[in-house]
C-alpha cells in the first residue's frame, strides 16, 4: 500500500510537470500569435498611411495654397487675364502659351506672375508687344524677355514674363 501510495505520489507530480509544460508552451504560443497580430496590424496601417500620403514639393504646397485661396475668393479671372493679354498682341503674333507661375492675392489685390510665349512673323514683334503692354496703364509690368533664332518657318519665337495686376471688380 505504500508502494502503491508512493507510485502514485509520483505519477501526479510526472502528470502535473506535463501539464504545467503544456500550459507554458501553449502561453508563450499564444503571446507569440498576438505580438505576431498585432505586428501585422502595425503593418498594415503604416502601409495605409503610405498610401494615402501625398508628399508635396515646396513649391507644389504653395501652388495648392494659392490655387486654394483663388477658388474660395474667385479673385482671379483667366479667362479675363487671356482677353487682357490679347489686347496687347500685335496682330501678327501667335500666342503659343501662358502659364501663370505664381498668384499672390492679398486683401487689396491680386498680383500674378504670368510666361508669356509668343511666335511673330518678324523679330520687332517682340518689341512692339514690350511697347504696348507698357501703356496697359499697370495692368502689366515687363520682366525678362527672351528672344530666340528664327524658326525655319521664318516665325521668331520669344517669351515674355509679366507681372499682372488686374483691378479688382472693374476694366481696365
Amino acid at each position: 500500500m505504500y508502494f502503491t501510495a508512493f507510485w502514485l505520489f509520483l505519477w501526479m507530480l510526472s502528470e502535473k510537470s506535463s501539464v504545467v509544460a503544456k500550459q507554458a508552451e501553449i502561453t508563450q504560443r499564444i503571446e507569440a500569435q498576438k505580438e505576431a497580430a498585432a505586428e501585422a496590424a502595425r503593418e498594415q496601417e503604416r502601409r495605409k498611411l503610405e498610401q494615402t500620403r501625398i508628399v508635396l514639393s515646396e513649391q507644389q504646397a504653395m501652388q495648392l495654397a494659392a490655387a486654394r485661396q483663388l477658388i474660395q475668393r474667385k479673385a482671379f479671372s483667366w479667362n479675363r487675364m487671356i482677353g487682357d493679354i490679347e489686347d496687347y498682341v500685335p496682330n501678327k503674333t501667335r500666342i503659343m502659351s501662358i502659364k501663370v507661375e505664381e498668384i499672390v492675392n492679398t486683401s487689396e489685390d491680386v498680383t500674378a506672375k504670368v510666361q508669356v510665349k509668343a511666335l511673330g512673323t518678324t523679330a520687332d514683334e517682340l518689341t512692339s508687344m514690350m511697347t504696348n503692354l507698357e501703356k496697359s496703364n499697370g495692368l502689366f509690368f515687363v520682366g525678362e524677355t527672351g528672344q530666340e533664332a528664327p524658326a525655319e518657318s521664318g516665325e521668331t519665337p520669344f517669351t515674355l514674363n509679366l507681372i499682372y495686376k488686374p483691378l479688382r471688380g472693374g476694366t481696365h
